[in-house]
């Protein structure tokens, strides 16, 4: 079968694959304190390769890796007390429920009335901590909580979990608490998705799409040339 067939097909598939991120990106645009997805592609344009003791081939292009970016969004001021944004772009609250302990820039909190006294909370129910790794307690819903701020060696290791969550890994570093943070209530950090970069982003995937998909169809005409005249 032609080269040409296996690298189109190939860059069509891994294109698919971009096309989905940056359609994630755009659905979270009004989401609180989401950080955008990039992609990454890398050529396969070789014959031969060693990997693992034995030889691969391959034509085209690969989705090679998707990168978070922490670029931080606009604050926007809600005069809710119950609402924090970091202004460091390299910050993350940490939020302790069954899962374990996770990392977020959403501050969208609320307050759970328990025996033990007035906890703040995440959406899910999980424990907002301070710079400690204690829940947070306030006394009623106008007072300021002492709300902790983290941060990490390497903010690109950290593992997404789903709803602008994050869980520290090996790659991440273990989370170290942030000195003085800028921690401003009554504000939220909008989504740092930019709406004009992601419609450039799929302008270009849909092109490289649409240019892959016609070579597919041109190598399959081809071959069906090539076996008429047997």
């Amino acid at each position: 079968m032609l080269t040409s067939f296996y690298m189109a097909s190939t860059g069509a598939i891994e294109l698919k694959k971009g096309m989905d991120v940056t359609a994630n990106n755009i659905a979270n645009v009004s989401t609180t304190g989401y950080q955008p997805i990039k992609s990454a592609f890398s050529d396969l344009v070789y014959t031969t390769i060693h990997q693992n003791g034995g030889p691969v081939s391959g034509h085209g292009t690969k989705l090679q890796k998707t990168d978070t970016v922490f670029a931080g969004g606009s604050l926007q001021q809600t005069e809710r007390k119950q609402d924090y944004a970091l202004t460091g772009t390299d910050e993350f609250f940490a939020v302790r429920s069954g899962n374990g302990v996770r990392y977020t820039r959403n501050g969208n909190f609320h307050i759970s009335l328990q025996a033990g006294g007035n906890y703040l909370v995440d959406s899910e129910g999980g424990y907002v901590l301070d710079a400690n790794g204690r829940p947070v307690t306030v006394q009623n819903e106008d007072a300021t909580a002492n709300v902790g701020a983290f941060s990490f060696q390497n903010c690109g290791g950290l593992l997404a979990d789903g709803d602008s969550y994050y869980t520290a890994t090996a790659a991440s570093g273990a989370p170290r608490a942030v000195a003085q943070p800028e921690v401003k209530q009554g504000y939220l950090e909008n989504s740092a998705v930019s709406v004009a970069d992601e419609m450039v982003s799929v302008l270009q995937l849909q092109r490289g799409f649409q240019f892959n998909s016609k070579i597919v169809q041109i190598s399959d005409e081809i071959m069906q040339t090539v076996n008429n005249m047997r």
